[in-house]
């Protein structure tokens, strides 16, 4: 592992650690995903498991991934028992490992981790192969490249996407992409804060917390098609 990988996954940690309690964040976030969540589910890069968690009750399998082994441990003690859940180690940087590979999926969940990975095009087509036709690749994406800042630099990000972006790279990996759409304007504003401004490298938690607080006016955002936001979501199909 690299310096700067390994750097970048210390900071993911705190993160993930920080937005560990944050419920109503966490139940947002994937109820932007939650319709395609069905059958047999591969998540990547499900980090200590905050969204794992809202997943399982919603599918027949689940196959949760990351290639931190403390986050490997994290998920093992979670589902610990549960015979319907796999844990796996998955670097999305390389081929999927052979108990991955040799299955298909309903859907898959990519939330926060398509723009930790410098060849993204390579890795949604590697993803869309492990789809069943009609599978969906449910994707949440940071948004806005003007947003990028020291937080990005931190956490690892390559890029942050625009609808276009993420829709070429979506389709050259196969996939009908679906119609991403902007979401969480509020958290744009607090993003460029941090991240462009006062140059942190960790949201704080207070931070964070404040916006758990006020997630029923993001809730109202969703009832509306957001010109710009802190994120896109979409879910893209495999075609039959």
């Amino acid at each position: 592992m690299t310096v700067a990988r390994a750097e970048a996954a210390q900071v993911g940690g705190r993160t993930l650690e920080v937005f560990a309690g944050t419920p109503r964040l966490n139940r947002w976030m994937y109820s932007q995903i939650a319709e395609g969540v069905r059958g047999e589910v591969l998540e990547v890069g499900s980090g200590i498991g905050n969204i794992s968690r809202l997943i399982r009750p919603n599918v027949t399998k689940l196959v949760v991934t990351d290639t931190e082994p403390q986050y490997l441990q994290a998920l093992s003690e979670t589902f610990a028992g549960d015979s319907a859940v796999t844990v796996a180690a998955f670097d999305l940087d390389a081929s999927p490992p052979q108990e991955i590979a040799e299955r298909r999926f309903d859907a898959i969940v990519a939330v926060n981790v398509i723009e930790h990975i410098a060849d993204d095009h390579g890795l949604v087509t590697r993803l869309a192969g492990l789809l069943r036709p009609g599978g969906r690749l449910l994707v949440y994406v940071p948004a806005c490249p003007i947003a990028y800042g020291s937080l990005d630099i931190a956490l690892g990000h390559h890029r942050r996407y625009t609808p276009g972006t993420l829709t070429a790279c979506l389709r050259a990996g196969g996939l009908d992409p679906g119609s991403p759409r902007y979401i969480n304007l509020l958290g744009l504003a607090g993003w460029v804060v941090n991240g462009r401004i006062l140059r942190r490298t960790v949201l704080p938690s207070r931070t964070v917390s404040l916006f758990d607080y006020l997630m029923p006016l993001v809730r109202l955002e969703d009832k509306v098609r957001l010109p710009i936001g802190l994120g896109l979501c979409t879910h893209a199909t495999k075609p039959f």
